[in-house]
């Protein structure tokens, strides 16, 4: 496909080649591993300063959470002592 933005899936395509008289002609497969999306920018910033901004934030999201596990791992050997230190308690 060249443009997969261009097409989403809704049957039409399988539909009509069975009208066509060619059933199995088509054969369209869904992918767990991909996605298309699109970035939508007032102009204000590049849509792909955008995109990699975003990398960023998450990427220090995902750090954060790491790091609270291993705090948290860490601080299991401290009991009552390390929930109450980490603001759980």
């Amino acid at each position: 496909m060249v443009d997969a933005e261009a097409y989403a899936y809704d049957d039409e395509v399988i539909k009509k080649a069975e009208a066509m008289g060619k059933p199995g002609l088509v054969n369209i497969i869904s992918r767990e591993d991909c996605f298309i999306f699109s970035i939508e920018s007032t102009g204000a910033l590049k849509a792909s300063e955008m995109f990699l901004n975003a990398i960023d934030i998450l990427k220090a999201k995902l750090d954060a959470v790491r790091l609270s596990m291993e705090t948290e791992e860490n601080d299991d050997q401290f009991g009552e002592l390390g929930a109450h230190m980490r603001g759980v308690l």
